[in-house]
């Protein structure tokens, strides 16, 4: 290692001629220069006791960790683990709480939501109308928690069709671009294409997914983008005045998870936040226990803008019906009652027994499905049965994945597509 005190000379010879002087033997000069030289040379070499200039391998090693980790976090935050967790089904559907219907829909519109949501397989009989009693559990801000796309990477090599594969490669040239509306329109035609493959669908379903964890559930908005819009606070708005007003046809907590609002009574004038709009439907799909969002008018489907898949579990024995449905008035519950109409066992709200969960969804059948009654989407207890045939019939989800599709669906208006 070069020092700076090596960049002397020692004992240079002078150019002048000098007088000779009596003095010392030239010994005594010799042997310091002498020993100065080594003293040099075993520095040079490395000896010396100051702090060394090379970097840990250890330290640098943990740097590498915590950028390596830190990265991953961010692909991670990217990418919605929506692995749900299935419960039992439930049999009848579930009763009123000690609140009123009217006292119910105040605390609708007043409340914090309870994100989690109570489901039960199909109901022998209508539901007496219950409370819809709201819990101050804040939303979600992950939107893994809220349940991006569930599936699996396909292990099939994903060879798609030319023309699917042109449509790919546009929306990828969108998304380098910074264009996520752009994009997400382009692979939404590719989703609809009668030239993909359910294998090209099934990767495309996962593209859209993680679009939407930005683009629908962000907090930000983007240029052109029709479900969503800034909103600047006024006074005396609550979000479900907000969300009246503004016809978004979705429920007020959605717009509450989707700006990570903690309390929803703290609001300020002048906030601004972002506005999603529905309507928005559901479409299950038997053979792979999957449930998928849509947004768009409820009479064309060739309009609906894919959000977000969920897995689910069905009815045993293949009891859960084919058909088109709607969401029942009155229907939505959070913490319901529920009584089990095969073996009369009462399950009170709160009950960590009661096997339709937080959320409760009752739908109904409409045109010729107007057969199949007291069917519903709700929460388990029993992860272990989503994926499986294990309910009454219903539709049954993990409870985050419940929380998200109960703030999507209106009454009366969200449409549910059960398909085989």
């Amino acid at each position: 290692m070069s020092l700076p005190s090596q960049s002397r000379s020692f004992g240079s010879r002078s150019s002048r001629k000098r007088r000779r002087r009596k003095g010392p033997p030239a010994a005594v000069f010799i042997v310091p220069l002498v020993l100065l030289g080594l003293v040099g040379l075993w520095w040079i070499m490395g000896g010396g006791t100051g702090a060394s200039n090379e970097i840990d391998p250890t330290a640098l090693n943990e740097h590498r960790a915590e950028t390596t980790g830190s990265l991953a976090a961010i692909t991670n935050d990217l990418q919605r683990d929506a692995t749900q967790t299935p419960e039992r089904p439930g049999i009848e559907a579930p009763r009123e709480t000690t609140q009123s219907r009217a006292e119910a829909e105040t605390d609708r519109q007043t409340q914090a939501p309870d994100l989690n949501e109570r489901s039960q397989t199909p109901i022998i009989s209508d539901p007496v109308a219950q409370n819809n009693t709201s819990s101050n559990a804040s939303p979600s801000d992950g939107w893994a928690e809220q349940g991006t796309s569930f599936e699996e990477p396909s292990e099939d090599p994903f060879e798609p069709a030319a023309q699917v594969a042109d449509m790919l490669e546009q929306a990828t040239g969108h998304l380098n671009r910074g264009e996520l509306v752009s994009a997400r329109a382009v692979l939404n035609d590719a989703l609809r294409s009668s030239q993909a493959t359910e294998s090209d669908r099934r990767r495309i379903r996962e593209d859209l997914t993680t679009i939407n964890q930005e683009l629908f559930f962000g907090s930000s908005v983007y240029p052109g983008d029709a479900l969503s819009e800034m909103y600047e606070i006024q006074s005396g708005d609550s979000l479900a005045r907000i969300t009246k007003n503004q016809s978004l046809t979705v429920d007020w907590r959605l717009v509450q998870r989707v700006n990570r609002i903690s309390n929803p009574s703290r609001i300020r004038v002048g906030q601004k936040i972002k506005l999603v709009r529905g309507p928005i439907h559901a479409v299950v799909t038997k053979r792979d226990y999957r449930i998928d969002l849509y947004a768009g008018p409820p009479d064309d489907e060739s309009q609906w803008t894919f959000l977000c898949s969920y897995p689910v579990g069905l009815g045993e024995d293949n009891s859960t019906p084919i058909g088109e449905f709607v969401v029942r008035s009155n229907s939505k519950l959070i913490n319901p009652v529920w009584r089990n109409p095969r073996t009369g066992e009462h399950f009170a709200a709160d009950d960590p027994e009661n096997p339709i969960g937080e959320r409760w969804i009752g739908i109904e059948g409409v045109g010729n499905s107007a057969v199949h009654e007291g069917y519903g989407i709700h929460g388990t207890i029993d992860p272990g049965s989503i994926g499986t045939d294990a309910s009454m019939g219903c539709i049954r989800m993990n409870d985050n994945a419940v929380e998200v599709i109960y703030e999507m669906l209106v009454e009366q208006v969200s449409r549910v597509i059960v398909k085989p």
